[in-house]
C-alpha cells in the first residue's frame, strides 16, 4: 500500500467512526432537457465507428430522443471521416478506418439543420500490455476473476472490458458477462469504501477476450466522475453528486440555454484472448 493510499485509509476510518447514518428522502428534480448528449469513440481497430447523439428526457419518460439528421464527421490531419445516420440517433462512418497512436481527433457535428454546431477532441495515447488475468475458485468448482490490473496507477491509466462466454453445464446453452474495470491515477475515499457488487462465477474452459483501453488524463476525469455517480455510489462516503465531465463543446446555438454531455474519446485498445483455468 502506498505512504498516499495508507494515509487516506487512516483518514477514512477516523471519519467513519466518528460518523453517522441518516435516512436520506429522494427528491425527484426535473431533467434539463436543453441538453444534448454526445457518446462515441475511435480506437486502432479496423472499422466503422459510431457516433449517438441524444437528448435528455424525463425521470417518468422511458422513450430516448434520439436526434436525427445530424451532420457527423471525424477529423484527423488531412484526413476527414464523414458518418451517416445507421438508424435514428446512431452514426456510423461511411468507411472503415484506423485510428494512429498520437494523433488528434477531431469531431464535428451539426444538429437542427446547421443551427447548433458541437465540437469535441481527443488524443490517441499508446497503450500498454495488459496484466496477466489470475482467477480463484469457488465453493461450487466454478471460477471468479480474482486480479486483472491495479486500482491505482501513478501513469497510464487504462479502461478494461472482458467479454465472457461459456455454455451452462445444465442447459448446454451459451452464456455471457461484460465486466469492466478501471486503472486510475486518483485515490478517492468513495472508491475504497465503494459499495460491494456481486462477483460473476463462471465454469473453467471459459472464453475471455480482454480489451485494455488507453485513456488521457481528461477522459479519466470523465471516468472517474462517471463511477462517482454509479460504482463508487451509495457507500458511507459518497461526494457531492454533479454533472459529469464533458469534452462536448458547444460552437454555435440558437439556444441559449443549450448544455452538453457525454464524451468523444479516441483510445488505441489491446486485445487479448484467453481460456479460465
Amino acid at each position: 500500500m502506498t505512504r498516499m493510499r495508507f494515509l487516506i485509509v487512516c483518514a477514512a476510518i477516523m471519519m467513519f467512526a466518528a460518523s453517522c447514518v441518516h435516512e436520506f428522502q429522494f427528491q425527484q428534480g426535473d431533467v434539463d432537457k436543453d441538453v444534448v448528449v454526445v457518446e462515441g469513440y475511435i480506437t486502432n481497430e479496423l472499422q466503422r465507428h459510431t457516433i449517438k447523439i441524444t437528448r435528455l428526457n424525463s425521470y417518468n419518460d422511458t422513450i430516448v430522443n434520439n436526434v436525427s439528421g445530424a451532420f457527423v464527421a471525424v477529423t484527423s490531419g488531412t484526413s476527414t471521416y464523414f458518418y451517416h445516420e445507421r438508424e435514428d440517433g446512431v452514426y456510423e462512418s461511411d468507411e472503415s478506418f484506423v485510428g494512429v497512436a498520437g494523433s488528434v481527433y477531431f469531431l464535428h457535428v451539426e444538429i437542427d439543420s446547421g443551427k447548433v454546431v458541437l465540437s469535441a477532441e481527443s488524443t490517441m495515447l499508446p497503450v500498454t500490455p495488459p496484466d496477466k488475468v489470475t482467477f480463484a475458485p469457488t465453493t461450487d468448482n466454478n471460477l471468479v476473476i480474482s486480479h486483472i490490473a491495479e486500482s491505482f496507477v501513478s501513469e497510464n491509466p487504462a479502461k478494461y472490458v472482458l467479454q465472457l462466454s461459456w455454455a451452462d453445464p445444465q442447459t448446454n446453452r451459451p452464456k455471457n458477462a461484460v465486466i469492466y474495470y478501471y486503472s486510475l491515477t486518483t485515490v478517492d475515499i468513495s472508491q475504497l469504501f465503494a459499495p460491494k457488487v456481486s462477483e460473476t462465477a463462471f465454469p473453467p474452459g471459459t472464453q475471455i477476450v480482454e480489451r485494455k483501453y488507453s485513456i488521457d488524463r481528461a477522459y479519466e476525469n470523465y471516468l472517474r466522475s462517471l463511477l462517482a455517480e454509479t460504482r463508487w455510489s451509495g457507500g458511507y462516503f459518497d461526494e457531492a453528486h454533479g454533472n459529469l465531465h464533458t469534452n462536448i463543446n458547444i460552437l454555435t446555438t440558437n439556444n441559449p440555454n443549450l448544455k452538453t454531455a457525454g464524451y468523444f474519446s479516441a483510445n488505441t485498445v489491446y486485445i487479448d484472448t484467453l481460456v479460465a483455468r
